[in-house]
């Protein structure tokens, strides 16, 4: 698809905005840590491997990270899931050392034997153990040294094993989860290295009674936002559309930190996929997006004195959504505005080709059967043109989807789309309006469009569809033929398109707004504190 689309009728909308710099929370607040489940790469894995050669492992005691040991590695550290039941000693402990050379008294004794992090200033030692019979040799010959005494205790669902230079430890994780810290002396940034991505922070690697070992960065707020915007957006787009996403991002977090977590079951408050915000960690960090957070430190969204829920995504194709329209319930501050400043998206106008039979398929997944499909029609739109209820006839019924389980369920980039059948034609002529009167246009290569006073720029389409751009909103017309058994849904954006508009910012920025005039724009009726 070519990248230059066609634009008519630009008009540049003056907005005037005001902005006030005092701070609602208190300089510092920015230290407050993020628990980040990291679900993109090391979520249910059956290992994972950290490539630091020292790690500091300890715990977060009363808002305090307390170092317990510290551990050296040539090769790196692999952690895994310690499922077995084992044998664990009934006195415990003060430090690694003094149950090291314990567990190395039993191993000359022939014991499969580990030593074990039970909890702050605890170790023990752990046998693993597979079945009763094992259990009860094991256990008689224990008890003929009248110096150790052990318990039975099953798989409670959180231990982990680390593994680093032919050494294994295991860690209870029953009252608080073990955290590691880098300590490698030769990098810059303390960063723990995970192979494909690095973090800065403090790592937790835990089962939380589920399958395999997930990663959970704990991070403070603002190195945080380091490694969301050059993972949202672009880091050379303009500083006022970064500084505007940082504030945005900053939003987001702080209004899940503060009231709840996105993920209620879950042991951390958001995610590093977009279904939070996107986060890449250090590996990603760049000079410009590290800047607009720091220029923006401590700046929030807030309506009526609160912190507001500040969402984003990237495209609108020309006019966001009401909140109401997308997801339940209306919000004051998330109602959609012309979005015209996307003369450049992010996301080009894309289109996306379904047939019959494979709508058929989406439907049984979800337990729907209507017969053969026979058609597909939008019956509702919003004020900025998107579908809010889809109907799929078929030869034995119709079944409607609804809102963004229309974008989900048949996996387009928007809901803003007009769909093309088998029966419909591309137009052939256009009438243009001319000094008041109507001019038909039968070849669209002759066609040109006012750029300025006294210019004028040849009129470009892409392969696919034509977009005009008005006063209120960007509209699309195809420019293709419909196929047999098959729905083609062209559209523009890219996203639920509620909140603000990364491309839209972009441009924005590009004309001379600032990002809190940006956000001001996006946000109905917010002020920046």
């Amino acid at each position: 698809m070519k990248k230059v689309f066609l634009w008519l009728n630009i008009i540049i909308i003056t907005i005037t905005l005001s902005c006030t710099s005092d701070s609602i929370y208190a300089k510092g607040d920015s230290d407050q840590e993020l628990r980040i489940g990291l679900r993109q790469c090391y979520e249910h894995k059956e290992s994972i491997h950290v490539n630091n050669k020292i790690l500091n492992m300890g715990y977060k005691i009363d808002d305090e990270y307390k170092s317990e040991q510290v551990f050296m590695s040539d090769n790196g550290f692999t952690f895994m899931p310690a499922s077995n039941n084992y044998l664990i000693s009934l006195d415990s402990y003060e430090t690694y050392e003094d149950v090291q050379k314990q567990a190395h008294i039993l191993m000359k004794q022939d014991y499969d034997v580990f030593p074990g992090y039970a909890s702050v200033g605890v170790w023990k030692i752990y046998i693993p153990i597979k079945n009763k019979k094992e259990t009860s040799e094991i256990l008689y010959k224990l008890n003929l040294d009248k110096n150790v005494a052990f318990e039975i205790v099953n798989d409670n669902g959180f231990r982990t094993i680390m593994e680093f230079s032919n050494d294994i430890i295991v860690m209870e994780n029953t009252y608080e989860h073990v955290q590691f810290l880098s300590m490698d002396e030769d990098n810059e940034v303390s960063a723990i290295d995970l192979g494909q991505r690095q973090y800065r922070g403090r790592m937790e690697f835990g089962r939380y009674d589920e399958e395999g070992i997930t990663a959970i960065n704990i991070i403070n707020l603002d190195e945080y936002l380091y490694g969301v915007l050059p993972s949202e957006i672009p880091y050379t787009w303009p500083m006022e559309a970064l500084k505007a996403q940082a504030v945005a991002a900053r939003n987001y977090a702080v209004y899940y930190k503060n009231n709840n977590s996105k993920y209620r079951d879950k042991p951390y408050i958001l995610c590093d996929t977009t279904s939070s915000q996107a986060y890449k960690g250090y590996s990603v960090e760049n000079e410009r997006t590290n800047k607009a957070v720091n220029e923006t430190d401590d700046k929030l969204i807030t309506y009526q004195g609160e912190v507001i829920q500040a969402t984003f995504f990237s495209t609108s194709g020309g006019h966001t959504e009401n909140s109401e329209n997308v997801w339940n319930g209306s919000v004051p501050f998330l109602k959609g505005v012309p979005d015209i400043y996307e003369l450049e998206p992010a996301a080009e106008p894309w289109t996306k080709e379904i047939t019959s039979v494979e709508i058929k398929d989406i439907l049984a997944k979800y337990d729907i059967d209507i017969g053969d499909i026979t058609d597909i029609i939008p019956m509702d739109y919003t004020e900025s043109k998107r579908v809010t209820n889809l109907e799929i006839i078929g030869t034995t019924g119709e079944h409607v989807i609804k809102k963004e389980t229309i974008r989900s369920w048949l996996g387009l980039k928007s809901r803003k789309f007009t769909v093309v059948k088998e029966d419909y034609q591309p137009r052939k002529m256009f009438n243009v309006m001319s000094a008041g009167s109507y001019e038909k246009v039968q070849n669209i290569d002759d066609m040109f469009v006012v750029t300025g006073p006294y210019s004028k720029g040849k009129l470009k389409i892409d392969d696919d569809q034509l977009i005009i751009l008005s006063k209120y909103n960007i509209d699309n017309i195809p420019l293709i033929e419909g196929k047999k058994d098959t729905y083609t849904f062209v559209g523009q954006g890219y996203g639920h398109g509620v909140g603000m508009s990364q491309s839209g910012a972009k441009t924005m920025a590009e004309q001379g707004f600032t990002y809190d005039e940006i956000l001001e724009y996006y946000y109905t009726g917010v002020k920046i504190k």
